[in-house]
């Protein structure tokens, strides 16, 4: 309930735009290109290393539906407007900008990898903020966008992931 809340949140709250800036940091511009790629290797490679064929094939049915949920609701969304500004569009002005791909798909492995093997998997939440943040600093989405896209690949997870016995 707690992540359909803040889908709501990421979706209503008029959140401001943030301004291009003139120089994204290094530390975005490595997770944007390299970074954000750990969480979800790590979520594949993982069940491999621990031979644990029903958690590869729950990460295969999460990304999935993820990916799905995901791209569903930036259609839908496109082109709805609430108070006066139009859900999908971008800061950059291109379109399809809620719910955020970046942000879905980090916390869907995120999200795998505390539900299946522990809470210990929770040292990749600061990469997944960092992930978040590069979107702003590319002047790729809103804040809305990265709120409802985050909790996207949660609920997902949470309807599709086990824990590891």
């Amino acid at each position: 309930m707690l992540f359909f809340l803040l889908f709501l949140v990421g979706v209503i709250v008029p959140f401001p735009k943030i301004a291009k800036q003139p120089q994204v940091p290094t530390a975005f511009s490595v997770t944007e290109h390299y970074a954000r790629f750990v969480p979800t290797i790590t979520s594949f490679a993982l069940p491999l290393a621990k031979r644990d064929i029903v958690g590869l094939v729950q990460i295969i049915h999460v990304s999935i539906a993820t990916t799905i949920a995901t791209h569903a609701l930036k259609w839908g969304l496109n082109n709805v407007v609430l108070f006066g500004r139009r859900l999908g569009e971008r800061p950059n002005g291109s379109s399809k900008n809620m719910p955020s791909g970046h942000s879905s798909m980090v916390a869907c492995a995120l999200g795998f990898l505390v539900r299946r093997y522990g809470w210990v998997w929770l040292w990749f939440l600061p990469l997944a903020f960092m992930t978040m943040g590069a979107r702003i600093f590319y002047n790729a989405h809103t804040i809305g966008a990265l709120i409802a896209g985050f909790s996207v690949g949660i609920l997902c997870v949470l309807f599709l992931t086990s824990r590891f016995k």
